[in-house]
């Protein structure tokens, strides 16, 4: 911010007036009343050339033109004591303003209602009982035998408010990992009731999938039996986080699968932070590739990549004979989607 009195200590400008002619100096006179008159003998010139030449040598040296100019500033910028003006700048006077306001008066009212009413749902959830959870299958493509279950979670109340939008408004108001682990202890309280040979899959944001409360949670099951999908669709950044909690994660016996790849929301560059187990191919991908000569090729490319990395390619969102046909011929490994079951809540 600009100090006061800045204007005030800044530097003066010096503006010099022309110089006077000689004729005008004080006591000046001409070369003609100067010149003697010339001897005899002498032409006219001569005592000319003699007065200038002895003019010359009787001459002082003048002082520097510079140094001079340089004095005349040096003096003019020395302010007076208390003689400094208060100016400041006008962007100084809009910042100081804006300090004064807090960071909701830039927030929309009708915004701040749909906050305020998120808030509200998410305190009335009870503790236990308040998310259910739906599980849909996850089959080896070459022979449809359900190998998992990824894990879904229902909320209670208004069916129009999706679960995406619910776990989105969770994260705008700051209880996303609250949120996200009360799923995951519903999830995992039902592992024993799904074949013993099938494993669950739980979505995870990174903020959670980096949590301590998270690890602890999994250090009290089979942790073989459990995937975390990490989504993020800020992508690079959120994986960035999650990457250097990985290996303490996978210390529990977990696996982790990158979800929405090829969705355009995760970078390449999060496949080798990750170290990803399994690779899932976006719905979006998945969704009428056997009729569509790009998606193959990115379907293709995906799974090249999951070989490279030693991880399990799985395709998400396969609802056609068709889809699966192409999806074996490429070699993707495993899927899921309504063509071989539906999410439903487990019985017993």
């Amino acid at each position: 911010m600009t100090k006061k009195g800045a204007l005030a200590s800044s530097p003066r400008r010096v503006v010099k007036k022309p110089p006077q002619s000689a004729a005008k100096l004080p006591g000046a006179q001409s070369a003609a009343d100067t010149t003697p008159e010339p001897r005899e003998g002498e032409t006219a010139a001569e005592p000319l050339v003699k007065a200038v030449a002895e003019s010359s040598e009787d001459a002082s040296e003048p002082e520097p033109v510079v140094e001079a100019a340089a004095e005349s500033v040096e003096d003019a910028v020395v302010p007076e004591p208390g003689d400094q003006a208060v100016v400041e700048s006008f962007a100084d006077i809009v910042f100081e303003s804006l300090e004064d306001i807090g960071p909701e008066a830039f927030i929309d009212p009708a915004e701040q209602a749909r906050l305020a009413e998120a808030r509200r749902r998410f305190e009335q959830l009870p503790a236990d009982g308040s998310i259910r959870v739906a599980f849909q299958p996850i089959v080896d493509l070459a022979t449809t035998k359900v190998i998992g279950y990824e894990a879904l979670a229902r909320f209670p109340g208004d069916a129009s408010i999706s679960t995406r939008r619910w776990f989105d408004e969770a994260a705008e108001v700051g209880l996303l990992r609250e949120i996200e682990m009360l799923a995951i202890r519903e999830a995992l309280a039902q592992l024993e009731k799904l074949p013993a040979d099938a494993f669950i899959s739980v979505n995870v944001s990174p903020l959670t999938a980096a949590s301590d409360e998270l690890r602890a949670v999994l250090e009290k099951v089979d942790g073989s039996r459990v995937v975390l999908e990490i989504t993020e669709n800020a992508a690079a950044e959120g994986y960035d986080e999650v990457s250097e909690a990985v290996g303490a994660l996978r210390s529990t016996g977990v696996r982790i699968a990158l979800d929405d790849t090829g969705s355009g929301t995760v970078s390449f560059s999060s496949l080798f932070d990750v170290h990803a187990d399994i690779i899932k191919i976006d719905i979006d991908v998945t969704r009428g590739i056997d009729s569509d000569p790009m998606k193959e090729a990115m379907g293709s490319a995906l799974k090249s990549l999951a070989d490279r990395l030693g991880a399990m390619s799985l395709a998400e969102g396969i609802e056609t004979e068709q889809e699966l046909k192409l999806l074996r011929q490429i070699g993707v490994q495993a899927g899921q989607g309504y063509l071989f079951g539906r999410p439903e809540s487990v019985s017993g």
